[in-house]
């Protein structure tokens, strides 16, 4: 394993998301459909990998990362809703189908990821009855790959590819944040303090999207709550519910911030479902814009690092349904955010971390490291970057475990 000089540097030129004169953040809720498709993708990759290691013994190559919503065709209103076109789920990638002589059911896997996916965040049971989908595997054989790389012969070629194979699948730049600004802290603790709200108020759907916007010592909030359309009988039972979520909020909002930070700031404005005219709501058939036409795609949800961050730095990697097992775009995505959550365990300073790939290289030898740190240079060197560096590297069986396990790799220690 090598980390020389020439793959590891350090600059100070950083800047923490909480000393900016301004920092806003999004954060896209469980039942979001674009939170839906990285959802699927995912759960697709551990559902087919846990499926051919119990059969198999081995993980096959497979990837899914384009996985596309299309939302539901509806008439909604007042009390209630028409479907007349249902949600297509569509799973495009590469995947291998065929170990040997045993056919892989692809479809199936799809199903139930996707079910398992939308009772878990959606909640709403009906909507798998509105599900329609596609499977568009592209897999074949190229002389960039050993031709069993998508079509092997049996459980041991499946191996020899790993053996092979198993390096870089591209070149690429993925970055890393040691933690959200307090924006985009905000924004994900309202998503989950809504959720919450939903054992007293069922009429309010899980597609709730909140932006949060820090001025100085000033967070303004605007949130967009979808109300299941047969929970209101006319406009008057939907403001109700509307008003209520925002009173709770407004109770809520001192010890919401005073538990992210300890500046004197406060959550001053609250706006919600900022459409809402006369005889208009926010009406979303299931509780998300999926069931009324809004469509979802891998990539367009939240960052790794838990919220997005426009300020921040970013890459333009989407990590859900990529191969764990050598697809950099997951794998130094999770690498770059755990480097840099260490080295602000180490040094008290807000990290940003820039992993770079080659093509073929070994995963252990990524082309270069870059930390940047906000503040002074002092009580931090190369050195320290570089232990840190090598520990890290030392994880990257671990995060594959963690992933394949149903735990966030570089989130929890793993």
């Amino acid at each position: 394993m090598r980390s020389g000089a020439d793959r590891i540097s350090l600059s100070f030129d950083a800047r923490d998301p909480d000393q900016r004169a301004i920092d806003g953040a999004e954060f896209k809720g469980r039942g979001h459909p674009d939170s839906l498709a990285d959802r699927i993708a995912d759960q697709f990759s551990r559902r087919y990998a846990r499926h051919t290691t119990s059969q198999f013994g081995v993980v096959a190559n497979h990837w899914v990362d384009k996985v596309t919503l299309v939302g539901a065709g509806a008439t909604v209103g007042f009390g209630g809703y028409d479907i007349h076109k249902p949600v297509d789920g569509y799973l495009f990638g590469k995947v291998t189908e065929r170990i040997g002589d045993r056919t892989l059911d692809l479809a199936r896997i799809f199903e139930e990821s996707c079910a398992e996916v939308f009772t878990q965040c959606v909640g709403d049971p009906e909507l798998v009855r509105y599900l329609r989908l596609h499977v568009n595997n592209t897999e074949g054989v190229g002389p960039d790959h050993s031709p069993h790389f998508y079509r092997p012969a049996g459980p041991g070629s499946v191996s020899d590819v790993h053996a092979e194979d198993r390096v870089a699948n591209d070149t690429s730049a993925c970055t890393g944040t040691s933690r959200l600004g307090a924006a985009g802290r905000l924004a994900r603790a309202l998503e989950n303090r809504v959720a919450g709200y939903r054992g007293e108020l069922s009429a309010i759907g899980t597609d709730v999207k909140v932006m949060v916007v820090r001025r100085g010592d000033s967070l303004t909030a605007t949130l967009a709550v979808p109300v299941h359309p047969r929970a209101v009988r006319d406009e008057s039972e939907y403001a109700e519910v509307i008003g209520s979520v925002r009173q709770r909020i407004l109770r809520d909002a001192g010890e919401l911030v005073g538990a992210l930070t300890a500046e004197p700031w406060k959550l001053t404005t609250v706006k919600i479902n900022t459409k809402d005219r006369p005889g208009r709501g926010y009406l979303a058939p299931f509780g998300t814009s999926l069931g009324k036409g809004d469509c979802g795609a891998v990539g367009r949800g939240n960052r790794y690092g838990g919220a997005i961050e426009p300020l921040a730095v970013a890459s333009s990697e989407a990590p859900a349904g990529k191969n764990p097992l050598h697809h950099i775009g997951k794998i130094y995505t999770w690498l770059a955010h755990d480097m840099a959550r260490r080295v602000e365990a180490e040094t008290g300073r807000y990290a940003e971390t820039v992993v770079v790939s080659d093509n073929g290289s070994p995963l252990h030898e990524a082309a270069f490291c870059h930390v940047a740190l906000a503040a002074s240079r002092t009580g931090v060197s190369e050195q320290l970057v570089r232990k840190l560096w090598d520990e890290v590297l030392t994880r990257l069986p671990q995060y594959t475990a963690a992933f394949l396990a149903g735990r966030e790799p570089g989130h929890d220690g793993s």
